[in-house]
């Protein structure tokens, strides 16, 4: 199907407006378009396995440093403002069923948004009171480093982990893409690197976000790298259409 003004009234001119500076014409900027929801799509599968491994793996480690599924109510814990604020939002929200007993600490980790399990991988910032929370020490040197264990290798043979930031960068580039794929935004050019604001390739996000599954799942991420649809439809970016 063409591009024709119904569709735009549907999409809106604004949205339109992006794949136009690209674009030859409006027949051109509507396949644009289309392809864009196209790659989305392709995102998805390895967006959704890479957000569940990513709560998942940190939950785990926290579980056993600070000995409990509902390390969140920890006394030894403290986070920083603005990721206490976030957590405590899904465990008021379950707050009467988890009274009850009737859910789990399952839920409050299913609930809990990327952006929290995001944040426990940066650097900290300060508590409500004004403490300086460092994450590094506190977080992920006895803990989190553990989640991504699978890392590169030394000429010797012996593990070498990533880095705390290393990780992070990754997983904010992912969050980056994830959002964006979510509110329906334009990928096809690529999107800038939330810490660095650098454009980064939609190929080199990909290839970062898989990267950062393999730390935590070789398996996971070999099935990626074998079925990697978002390549495929990358190489099928329309042309002028006449």
């Amino acid at each position: 199907m063409g591009f024709n003004q119904n569709l735009e009234r549907a999409i809106s001119a604004p949205r339109m407006s992006t794949y136009r500076k690209v674009a030859s014409n409006d027949d051109h900027a509507w396949a644009l378009y289309r392809w864009n929801v196209e790659l989305s799509a392709a995102v998805a599968p390895l967006a959704a396995d890479l957000e569940v491994a990513l709560r998942n793996a940190i939950h785990e480690r926290l579980c056993v440093r600070f000995g409990r599924e509902d390390w969140w109510a920890s006394r030894d814990l403290l986070l920083d403002d603005i990721t206490a604020k976030m957590l405590a939002k899904v465990v008021q929200k379950h707050h009467k069923d988890i009274v009850a007993d009737k859910v789990g600490p399952g839920k409050v980790v299913a609930d809990a948004t990327l952006g929290v399990w995001v944040n426990l991988l940066g650097r900290g910032g300060h508590s409500a009171l004004g403490r300086t929370v460092d994450y590094e020490t506190r977080l992920w040197r006895p803990a989190l480093r553990f989640a991504f264990s699978i890392g590169t290798f030394t000429k010797s043979g012996r593990e070498r982990r990533p880095a705390r930031a290393q990780v992070h960068s990754r997983a904010v580039l992912f969050q980056r893409l994830r959002n964006r794929i979510a509110h329906h935004e334009p990928i096809l050019n690529g999107i800038r690197h939330p810490v660095t604001n650098d454009w980064v390739a939609l190929v080199d996000v990909w290839e970062n976000v898989v990267e950062l599954l393999g730390w935590m799942s070789t398996d996971l991420s070999q099935l990626h790298r074998n079925n990697n649809l978002l390549i495929q439809v990358h190489n099928l970016r329309p042309v002028e259409v006449v």
